[in-house]
């Protein structure tokens, strides 16, 4: 079937499918992840081993200190996506012709269920907010688990298995799949792609985002309204 630009875009962000156990088809989900995490995820903890403890009285005080890094890392989620994004445009484009409609084997069926009248514009609008929205949501626990622990591996470790399990939990468990955070950028366990998942809507995902990490940043800023900024960051 006649293929274009958007199916090398849907395969690079489509995350693996509920009944997928390709680790060759999860590998594009699960790296752009982790190598979010690797360079993002301790941009907390980082600071304070590298700088010491006594930036955050130079900020002016605990919370704005907080809170800038939590803006600091919604930036480089936004940013992160759309790298990615332009760089799978660009690629694909070499290649693949373009087209502002879905190819034929896109909607065909026979490799995924394309939501009835979705466009191209949709698509990417919702490959967008939910990829960077987990991300963010991801990281900020990240975030908070490092900077309670005080070790950036530590934060890191405990996110990557997090994702990994959302992944492998997720295979064969379609009521699982809404609950397990990595979940929530993975288009083909979303019930619009696969009917076979019940209640897994694009807007439950972005609330569910929204949650962790309004839940993680609540954490996050009661230790640091508590923590010791003079003691020692190891």
């Amino acid at each position: 079937m006649t293929v274009n630009l958007w199916d090398a875009f849907f395969v690079s962000f489509s995350g693996p499918g509920v009944w997928g156990y390709s680790l060759l088809q999860a590998l594009p989900w699960l790296i752009s992840h982790i190598l979010f995490f690797y360079l993002f995820g301790d941009i907390a903890i980082g600071e304070l081993l590298y700088r010491g403890y006594a930036v955050v009285p130079l900020v002016g005080s605990r919370l704005r200190w907080w809170f800038g890094k939590a803006v600091a890392l919604w930036i480089f989620a936004i940013g992160y996506v759309l790298v990615i994004v332009f760089a799978v445009l660009a690629g694909g484009s070499i290649v693949l012709p373009w087209s502002w409609q879905p190819s034929k084997l896109m909607i065909s069926g026979d490799m995924w269920v394309m939501p009835m009248g979705m466009e191209i514009g949709a698509l990417l609008g919702w490959i967008f907010i939910l990829f960077s929205s987990t991300l963010y949501a991801l990281a900020s626990m990240q975030l908070t688990l490092s900077l309670i622990s005080r070790r950036s591996f530590y934060g890191f470790s405990a996110i990557s298995v997090v994702t990994i399990i959302s992944w492998l939990l997720g295979i064969d468990n379609p009521y699982l799949s809404r609950w397990l955070p990595g979940s929530q950028s993975m288009l083909l366990r979303h019930t619009f792609f696969d009917p076979n998942v019940p209640g897994f809507s694009m807007e439950w995902s972005l609330i569910y985002n929204i949650t962790l990490f309004l839940i993680v940043f609540g954490v996050g800023t009661w230790y640091v309204r508590r923590m010791d900024i003079y003691g020692p960051a190891t």
